[in-house]
């Protein structure tokens, strides 16, 4: 009896990426206000006492006395009031500890007292900022102008902290600093503001030769990398996912990677591996891999990836060729409609809702269901259900929205069909096609009601 032991040494080069500060370009601050470490800072010039200048800011502004926590903080303020002397500031003693008006933050990460007077030992129980940007403590009924500060808002198209992640949002939309991106994101980029760049999966391939004329093939995939997708597996000749080579073929016991071993045999000089794979030359096999996003669909998130084993060159590492998935975005789809009780249903341009037809993968639509205006129809209460998306033969079909009209594929951006002027319409989705099919068919009912929709029985 032998033992046959494999030894596959992996070598791993990792990018150091650095992102550079946009030093608050991308932060908008209302008019007369200044700027700093996304803080609105802003100087008024009448003299009142501490606890009016508190309320001042939070009636006329919205805002609160000026919170400085940094260095960088104390000089944009020291700069507003230059030539004004004093300003009165947030910090208050509390008759144990310093701490910032209206926040829980008593432990000061930034201070710029001159020498120890800070009003311990004195009834100064507030505090002013002098035009040096020294803070001395002061009586609190003492009027001096005062410096407001509001949290200042991301532009159009930009998050985090500092406001210097831009958003690549799915169709063009804009996010708004807080509001993540309705639609998803474009290809590439992940997070609720499709702020993450996603770097292209990187495929690892090593192919390994065994004694008596077998060989085996290991893929490796980084486990972070194909969280996003709900199938994965080698492409047969149909061009869809082997179900003998798909998800439970592959190791994900690993933290950091998901490993799949092809076997291959060598049956009177016939190579027949165990996942589905061509022939490209004397000894050389090819396999292509693809990770989808959804079960049913062909989606523009879709990544297809092609590995190849030279046999005469067993146990050497190669890296996977890479096919982007933007070559693949060329099939046409050709949309048929469907009528049933007079009803049409089409898919439509985002802005016009005219219909559309012979879409490209990808590409922004709505599905709309409208009753043509000449119908004689008493009750005018009718909602759309049962939508579907179904190849033209009706063996493959894809459930839009259920008996309710709520939206069964909220992760592609379909949503709940809404009523506006008479035609109900969906949410914004990049169109698919079925797997297999060239031509996608939708289908609506339209059920009668006695009541009004009810808003409330999607979730």
């Amino acid at each position: 009896m032998s033992n046959e032991m494999e030894v596959v040494l992996l070598f791993c080069l990792l990018p150091l990426l650095t992102i550079a500060a946009d030093n608050g370009q991308h932060q908008d601050c209302p008019e007369g206000w200044i700027v700093v470490n996304r803080k609105c800072y802003k100087l008024v010039e009448e003299a009142v006492d501490r606890d009016t200048a508190s309320s001042r800011c939070e009636s006329r502004f919205g805002a609160k006395l000026a919170v400085i926590e940094s260095e960088e903080d104390n000089t944009g303020v020291k700069d507003l009031i230059h030539g004004h002397g004093n300003a009165w500031i947030a910090l208050y003693w509390t008759g144990r500890y310093f701490r910032w008006d209206q926040t829980d933050q008593y432990h000061l990460g930034f201070a710029n007292w001159q020498g120890s007077r800070h009003g311990r030992r004195s009834r100064k129980h507030c505090t002013k900022i002098l035009d040096t940007g020294i803070w001395n403590a002061e009586y609190c009924h003492v009027e001096y102008p005062y410096v407001c500060f509001k949290k200042a808002v991301c532009k159009p198209g930009w998050t985090g902290h500092y406001c210097e992640r831009e958003c690549h949002c799915y169709a063009g939309y804009l996010c708004n600093g807080t509001e993540a991106c309705p639609y998803g994101c474009e290809p590439g980029y992940s997070g609720d503001m499709c702020d993450e760049y996603q770097v292209k999966t990187t495929v690892s391939s090593y192919c390994i030769k065994k004694r008596g004329g077998y060989y085996s093939l290991m893929v490796f995939f980084p486990w972070l990398d194909v969280l996003a997708f709900r199938r994965m597996g080698a492409v047969d000749a149909d061009g869809e996912i082997s179900p003998s080579c798909a998800n439970s073929r592959f190791d994900k016991s690993l933290r950091w990677e998901t490993r799949l071993r092809v076997q291959i045999h060598n049956e009177s000089g016939v190579l027949k591996p165990d996942c589905p794979a061509q022939t490209v030359g004397d000894g050389i096999l090819q396999w292509t891999f693809r990770l989808q996003k959804q079960e049913e669909v062909v989606s523009f998130e879709d990544q297809e990836y092609q590995v190849q084993c030279d046999l005469s060159e067993a146990d050497a590492v190669y890296a996977a060729e890479k096919v982007e998935i933007e070559d693949l975005r060329e099939r046409s789809i050709t949309v048929a409609t469907q009528t049933r009780v007079n009803i049409w249903t089409y898919l439509a341009s985002t802005d016009t809702l005219t219909p559309v037809t012979n879409l490209s993968i990808g590409v922004p639509v709505r599905l709309v269901v409208t009753r043509p205006q000449e119908d004689n129809i008493v009750n005018p209460l009718f909602h759309p259900w049962n939508c579907q998306a179904a190849s033209p033969d009706g063996k493959v079909a894809v459930q839009l929205t259920d008996a309710h009209g709520c939206s069964r594929k909220k992760v592609m951006g379909f949503g709940r069909l809404n009523e506006t002027s008479g035609v109900h319409q969906s949410g914004i989705f990049p169109m698919f096609q079925l797997r297999g099919y060239s031509k996608v068919v939708f289908y609506c009912a339209l059920v009668p009601s006695l009541r009004p929709y009810n808003e409330h029985v999607c979730t």
